[in-house]
């Protein structure tokens, strides 16, 4: 090749080798962009895909937090008003009559039932719902006690409904219960509840641990 230039005109030879540089630098250019290229696009697919991977865990993990406060916010309510059902149920006494407090009550109860949807059937949801009908009840009756006998009688009626509700016919067997060493477990994990509502209650607890 180097014979065959000696016979190319000198005005020709510079411009020939000039250009066939330019050549071979783009061919070698393009060659490294490409390389250079290809290795970007696999690491932007690379981390973009770590970036969604991450995302998706947190929404995972944020979808499991809300669902827990929200199972939370039931089992709350339930428990308080279970608690203080039987024991305002151990201490009426017609001949002397006990002091009544207000059943506290968590107002976005609706929102946390709702979300609860995915993870309880229509059933379960409806357990909930006639449990919080009872507990609205409360809230409402004894928010607005006159200290007069017939509310009196009203309130101790609620309780026995929220009482009935859950156990059934074994109403009188749960009041056996001492209320002062008995757990939130012991009330719904036991033979004499309603299967429906251990369930539910079940169900509760497991989200929340």
């Amino acid at each position: 090749m180097i014979e065959s230039l000696l016979f190319i005109p000198d005005n020709l030879l510079n411009p020939i080798i000039s250009s066939t540089s330019i050549i071979i630098g783009t061919i070698l250019g393009g060659i490294f962009s490409w390389f250079i290229n290809k290795n970007s696009t696999a690491l932007s697919i690379k981390t973009q895909s770590k970036i969604e991977k991450a995302n998706r865990e947190y929404a995972e993990q944020n979808k499991a937090l809300k669902l827990n406060e929200y199972a939370t916010i039931i089992q709350l309510d339930i428990c308080t008003t279970l608690f203080q059902s039987l024991r305002m149920l151990k201490e009426f006494d017609d001949q002397n009559k006990i002091s009544i407090y207000p059943i506290p009550m968590n107002f976005n109860y609706a929102q946390a039932i709702v979300a609860l949807a995915k993870d309880f059937n229509l059933k379960d949801i409806s357990y909930i719902y006639q449990l919080y009908g009872i507990i609205e009840k409360l809230y409402n009756d004894t928010k607005g006690y006159h200290y007069d006998e017939k509310h009196y009688t009203l309130i101790k009626e609620d309780y026995e409904m929220f009482i009935k509700k859950i156990y059934g016919n074994n109403f009188l067997r749960v009041l056996e219960f001492d209320i002062d060493i008995v757990t939130y477990e012991d009330l719904y994990n036991n033979e004499i509840i309603k299967l429906g509502y251990k369930n539910v209650l079940i169900k509760l607890d497991n989200i929340t641990h």
